[in-house]
C-alpha cells in the first residue's frame, strides 16, 4: 500500500514557512486512537502518511469496518490551540502571508457588509455552491423559528436564515469573526461546541463534525442542544477519495457518517452530496427514543476498497507524468477543459 498522499496543494512561500512551523511546532501534540469508534477495533493500516499541504499527519483506515480517520490526531487542546491561533489560516490560504488581525477584520467585514444573502430556491447538486445548504434545508422543513451555527465563521449562515425571519446565533472560536458579528448585529459567542449553551430548534455543523473528536458523545451532545432538527455537512467519499487535509479527523460516507446519528435519537430526512467535490449534506429529525442502525460492513469496506483503488491506480499515472515532468502541464490543460465544458 502506498503511503504518499500525491495530490499536493501549490503552496506560496508563507504557506511552505507555516507548514514547516507546524510539523516542528512542540506545542502540537498528538493521541492515537486506540480502537475504532464504530466497531471498537484495533486493526487499522496507515493510508497516507502526510495531508495535502505535506503536514505529517497519519490517514487510516479500520480494516475490520472500512472507517477512514487521522490516527495519531492532535488532542484537544491542540486543537483548540491550531485554531484560535489562526495558525490553519497561514496554511490554508495562500493570499495570507501573515495574521495581521485588524486588517482580518477590516477585510471580512467589508466582504460581510457586501453579501447579499439569497432567495431560496430548489436544491442542485450536479454542482457545488455556497448556499446549497441553504437551499437544501429550505426545501426540506419549514417549522423552525431557531438557528445556532457551530463554527459560524464570517457569519453568512447567520445572515442568510436572519434574512428569512429565523432568529439566529452563532459560535465560533476565532475573536477576529466575533468581533465581526459583533459590528454587522449578529449574536454569536466565542467558543467550540461544548460551549453551547440554549436550545434552538435548528442546529447546523458545516464542516465541523469531521473536526471533532470522540464522534458519539458530541452526536449526544448535538441531541441534548436542538430541539428539532440537525443540519450536518462533511467532506464524503462516495465515487472517489476525498482530499486528505490534517484537520480534519474523520472521512465519512453516508454509511459512516449516518452511523452515529441514526444510533441516537435522530431520524434521517434527507442525505445527498455535491456530484462535483462530493460533500454530503444530510438532515435529521429529532425523536423520542433511542434508535438503532444496523451498520453494513461489507458493503462500507467494498466502498473504500473501490475508491482507494481508483486513487492508487491515479497514484502511478500521476508519478509516472512527475517523473517525465509532464504532470503539471496536463493537470492544468484538464482543468480549462472541466472548466469550459463544466464537467464533473
Amino acid at each position: 500500500m502506498f503511503k504518499e498522499y500525491i495530490y499536493l496543494t501549490d503552496l506560496s512561500p508563507s504557506q511552505i514557512e507555516a507548514v514547516k512551523k507546524f510539523n516542528n511546532n512542540l506545542d502540537i501534540k498528538y493521541e492515537k486512537l486506540i480502537t475504532c469508534e464504530i466497531c471498537s477495533s484495533k486493526n487499522f493500516k496507515v493510508l497516507f502518511n502526510n495531508d495535502r499541504y505535506g503536514i505529517s499527519q497519519k490517514t487510516c483506515l479500520c480494516k475490520n469496518c472500512g472507517l477512514m480517520f487521522s490516527n495519531p490526531r492532535m488532542t484537544k487542546r491542540s486543537n483548540k490551540l491550531f485554531y484560535k491561533s489562526d495558525l490553519y489560516r497561514l496554511i490554508y490560504e495562500p493570499s495570507v502571508k501573515n495574521i495581521d488581525k485588524e486588517e482580518l477584520f477590516k477585510s471580512t467585514l467589508k466582504e460581510m457588509r457586501d453579501y447579499k444573502p439569497s432567495i431560496p430556491k430548489k436544491p442542485v447538486f450536479n454542482n457545488y455552491y455556497s448556499n446549497l445548504y441553504f437551499d437544501f434545508i429550505n426545501k426540506e422543513i419549514k417549522d423552525f423559528k431557531t438557528v445556532l451555527d457551530i463554527g459560524c465563521g464570517k457569519g453568512k449562515k447567520l445572515v442568510d436564515f436572519k434574512s428569512i425571519g429565523k432568529k439566529t446565533y452563532g459560535i465560533e472560536p476565532s475573536e477576529v469573526y466575533h468581533k465581526v458579528h459583533s459590528e454587522l448585529g449578529l449574536n454569536s459567542k466565542i467558543g467550540f461546541i461544548e460551549d453551547v449553551e440554549d436550545k434552538s430548534d435548528l442546529v447546523l455543523l458545516t464542516h465541523v463534525f469531521e473536526h471533532l473528536s470522540d464522534l458519539k458523545k458530541n452526536a449526544n451532545l448535538l441531541c441534548n442542544i436542538t430541539n428539532k432538527y440537525l443540519f450536518i455537512e462533511v467532506p464524503g467519499h462516495i465515487n472517489k477519495l476525498q482530499s486528505i487535509q490534517n484537520a480534519h479527523n474523520y472521512y465519512f460516507s453516508f454509511n459512516t457518517l449516518n452511523y452515529f446519528f441514526l444510533n441516537n435519537k435522530f431520524k434521517l430526512i434527507k442525505i445527498d452530496y455535491a456530484r462535483d467535490n462530493e460533500y454530503i449534506f444530510a438532515l435529521y429529525k429529532k425523536t423520542d427514543k433511542k434508535s438503532e442502525m444496523m451498520f453494513d460492513k461489507a458493503s462500507e469496506l467494498n466502498n473504500v476498497s473501490r475508491i482507494t483503488r481508483k486513487y492508487f491506480f491515479t497514484y502511478i499515472i500521476t508519478k509516472t507524468l512527475k517523473f517525465i515532468k509532464i504532470e503539471r502541464v496536463l493537470r492544468n490543460f484538464y482543468s480549462k477543459i472541466k472548466k469550459k465544458f463544466n464537467l464533473n
